[in-house]
């Protein structure tokens, strides 16, 4: 049976802390597994089982061993597609941050669909990864992918703590303030079942942060923060103020003059799982995201 192994090296802000709190407090083991790990004494303190109850001192080391049993989830199966290169920004032995291409989809949605990014990974990792979030099709930029079942709750605890975070630039037709936020509720919509729309069917709460950059006669640049990840939350939010993101195939009346939906993700802070070491990544904006006939000079 495929297994994981690991070792952790308590520090001086985990000193004191019971090997449980330690477990699911600091390094964010879901409590299912960490059940697993106990009744298979699959934790060792300094080389030995010991007592949940323990206390943990700066240095003491942590080995962890999980197995495919310890997980719910089974290994995706994506077909590997090697006709594509896709741009790795970070990548450790547990996860990687790849540079999605607009125009791509995150992830197949029939058995042999080919031509996703999660293919394009498959070949590059030759086997499957785990989804941890996902982008529109039309939407480039950074997203973040795991290579074990392991990681997966970790970074999913993470993402719902917001302390993994992403902020994207957008550009919007007109101008808005400086800055802003918007908090409406976002739904399906009554009458298209592709899109989404403010106060829609099964509306669920949804907060976008943004920031002007750059203002030219007839749009405005954005830096964006989502305090949710609802669908197509972004481009729902502005287009609801008549601030389409320019390019929106299905919020822009004036998508067909541009050639993609100006929607990248640009930068994000990522915790490691088990070390949390911080991570800033960049992702490089395309060309194509500054047509000439909005704007010709990039943010830095």
């Amino acid at each position: 049976m495929q297994s994981w192994h690991y070792q952790t090296i308590i520090n001086a802000s985990q000193n004191g802390h019971t090997l449980r709190q330690y477990m699911r407090n600091d390094i964010l083991i879901p409590k299912t597994i960490y059940h697993a790990l106990r009744v298979q004494r699959a934790m060792t303190l300094n080389g030995h089982y010991q007592s949940v109850n323990n206390v943990v001192h700066t240095g003491d080391k942590i080995n962890l061993t999980f197995t495919a049993a310890d997980f719910n989830k089974r290994q995706p199966h994506y077909v590997p597609d090697n006709t594509r290169q896709i741009p790795i920004l970070y990548e450790n032995k547990d996860l990687l941050v790849a540079n999605k291409p607009a125009g791509i989809k995150t992830h197949p949605n029939q058995p042999y669909e080919t031509g996703t990014l999660m293919n394009y990974l498959t070949a590059y990792l030759a086997q499957a990864p785990y989804i941890v979030h996902r982008l529109d099709m039309a939407t480039s930029g950074a997203i973040l992918v795991a290579k074990n079942p392991v990681v997966v709750p970790i970074l999913n605890r993470l993402l719902s703590q917001k302390k993994i975070t992403r902020q994207y630039f957008a550009w919007v037709h007109g101008h808005l303030p400086s800055q802003g936020t918007i908090n409406l509720a976002i739904g399906r919509d009554i009458a298209d079942k592709r899109k989404r729309q403010v106060a829609g069917i099964q509306a669920v709460n949804a907060v976008t942060h943004y920031q002007s950059i750059k203002q030219t006669p007839t749009a405005t640049l954005l830096a964006v923060w989502l305090e949710t990840g609802r669908t197509h939350q972004i481009r729902v939010h502005f287009s609801y103020y008549d601030h389409p993101l320019i390019g929106d195939p299905l919020y822009d009346p004036k998508a067909l003059q541009f050639s993609r939906l100006l929607l990248h993700s640009a930068k994000m802070h990522l915790l490691l799982p088990f070390s949390l070491q911080p991570i800033n990544i960049k992702a490089p904006t395309p060309t194509d995201f500054y047509p000439l006939s909005i704007n010709d000079n990039k943010p830095r």
